[in-house]
């Protein structure tokens, strides 16, 4: 029994396959980009581009990666002669500067190539853009071939290519490469989906010869024992699980990566591990890296993360799979999330009663308000309590009587202040001396300005703000939530930690 393809797609309105092959037949050399931190699409549709390039229109080509090809898609054809835009930047700057035209894959803007987006912006050649995320950057490119309701960048070159050149520019390694794109994009045809095309498409590219199981024991048995343990690690400590709203939380730092010895594309595929619990429609992976956070959304039915990744930080990509870039620390990254979502942790304890031996459920509003009550349900009383237990041993051993505030901060006024009360919005200047409540030492003295009623440093301390006059000495205790929570600061504040501050507000 033999298949003939003879199913094609109806392609969107913008673009159409003979300025397509216009541009491309004219073309000599040519320079192929794909984004940082490359996945299977990305390098899948780079590969597999440049072997259907040189074979319709012979031209030579180039292909970079910003941060070099994955070794999980090393197996890939020809990834060997991929340059990396970090170590290579010479022979990428020789590259760009001989190209006829620039071809960027599975990228919304220029901003997606990392470290080659200057030199790509300045570059004199023709700019052309295939890709298949939401409102890509057309001012950019003189060519954009868009079309977001296709399953992937390997996909859309696939329809591209069969359209503008037939099928005798595709080989095995070719289709190789565009079949590994499509398995990774759709999580092997388990999502984006939708639509029959891609399975015509994946149909057709059996025709050329691959391994169809080769390709998915590659894509998936890739994991060393660290990135196994890491991925371990990060679900035990690094997740918050909030079931009734349907929202996983997930947050690395860089030091979790350093310490487990992994690098951040090993991380590829851990958004998806969480999206495996059954009453999570919403995941959320919040990540250090290179300077930089970094977040990858992923929604099964209710949430349009396309539209979350844009309002919280300007990101973008499809309804159920996005990602975004934050230039705020972690920390502070992680709470505009919470308070996106309305899983701000200053909510999440703060009407716990914290001389009690257990902590209690909160009794609800009279108007119902669910989102407090999904929020109680999925509070993690055990931490809670055990941080309530060493706030009230640290006192205990001291013989301190400590005004007690809403979600269990404490204040040990040593010096009462002689200035005026701290109204919202006031600026103030600080200085404190912070340790870990087992008396380790995080900063000996930090000098701030910060302003009331702006959770400036931390929430737990801003509210012991409002307690103090100018002029005051005190000693503040934040527990963790209130704190930098399970995230910690990216740097001397770890996940879950208790802090005290020694404080004085300047007159």
């Amino acid at each position: 029994m033999q298949f003939e393809n003879t199913e094609t797609i109806e392609f969107g309105a913008g673009w159409d396959s003979t300025e397509v092959v216009r541009t491309l037949e004219g073309v000599r050399r040519a320079v192929l980009v794909a984004h940082t931190n490359a996945d299977g699409d990305a390098v899948g549709s780079l590969t597999a581009t440049a072997s259907l390039l040189r074979r319709a229109v012979g031209a030579e080509v180039v292909m970079m990666l910003p941060d070099g090809c994955p070794d999980d898609l090393a197996w890939l054809p020809s990834t060997d002669a991929i340059l990396c835009g970090r170590s290579q930047a010479g022979q990428c700057q020789e590259a760009v500067d001989a190209a006829d035209i620039i071809i960027c894959l599975d990228v919304s803007s220029l901003d997606r190539t990392g470290c080659l987006a200057a030199m790509l912006r300045e570059a004199k050649a023709s700019k052309m853009l295939v890709d298949h995320h939401i409102d890509p950057d057309r001012d950019s490119f003189d060519l954009v071939v868009s079309e977001p309701d296709i399953s992937s960048t390997c996909e859309l070159v696939y329809w591209l290519m069969h359209t503008c050149f037939g099928d005798d520019c595709f080989t095995a390694e070719s289709a190789t490469s565009l079949f590994t794109g499509i398995c990774t994009d759709t999580g092997t045809f388990s999502f984006s989906n939708d639509r029959p095309s891609v399975y015509h498409a994946a149909a057709a590219l059996l025709r050329f010869g691959i391994d169809p199981m080769d390709i998915n024991r590659r894509i998936k048995n890739v994991f060393s024992v660290a990135r196994l343990q890491f991925f371990g690690f990060a679900v035990a400590h690094r997740l918050e699980v909030y079931e009734e709203q349907g929202v996983a939380l997930m947050t690395l730092s860089a030091r979790d990566m350093e310490e487990h010895g992994v690098c951040s594309h090993e991380l590829t595929g851990l958004i998806n591990e969480v999206m495996r619990l059954k009453d999570v429609d919403c995941g959320i992976l919040v990540r250090e890296e290179e300077g930089q956070v970094r977040l990858s959304l992923r929604s099964k039915t209710r949430y349009d993360v396309n539209l979350m990744a844009r309002e919280l930080f300007g990101g973008g990509g499809h309804e159920r799979a996005a990602g975004a870039t934050s230039h705020l620390s972690l920390a502070d990254t992680v709470v505009r999330v919470r308070k996106h979502l309305g899983l701000c942790m200053l909510a999440l304890l703060a009407m716990v009663a914290t001389a009690c031996r257990e902590v209690p459920v909160i009794e609800q509003p009279e108007d119902g308000n669910t989102q407090m009550r999904e929020i109680v349900i999925n509070a993690n009383r055990h931490v809670a309590h055990s941080e309530e237990q060493q706030i009230a041993s640290y006192l205990e051993r001291r013989g301190w009587h400590a005004d007690t505030l809403q979600g269990g901060v404490r204040v040990v006024e040593t010096r009462a202040g002689l200035g005026s009360g701290i109204m919202p919005d006031d600026t103030l200047h600080i200085k404190y001396r912070l340790e870990t409540i087992g008396g380790d030492i995080v900063y000996t003295e930090r000098t701030e300005t910060v302003v009331a009623g702006r959770q400036q440093p931390t929430a737990g301390l801003d509210a012991a703000l409002a307690k103090l006059h100018r002029g005051s000495e005190a000693t503040v205790l934040v527990p963790s939530a209130l704190g930098y929570g399970v995230a910690g600061d990216g740097d001397r504040i770890a996940s879950r930690m208790v802090l005290v501050y020694k404080l004085k507000i300047e007159d």
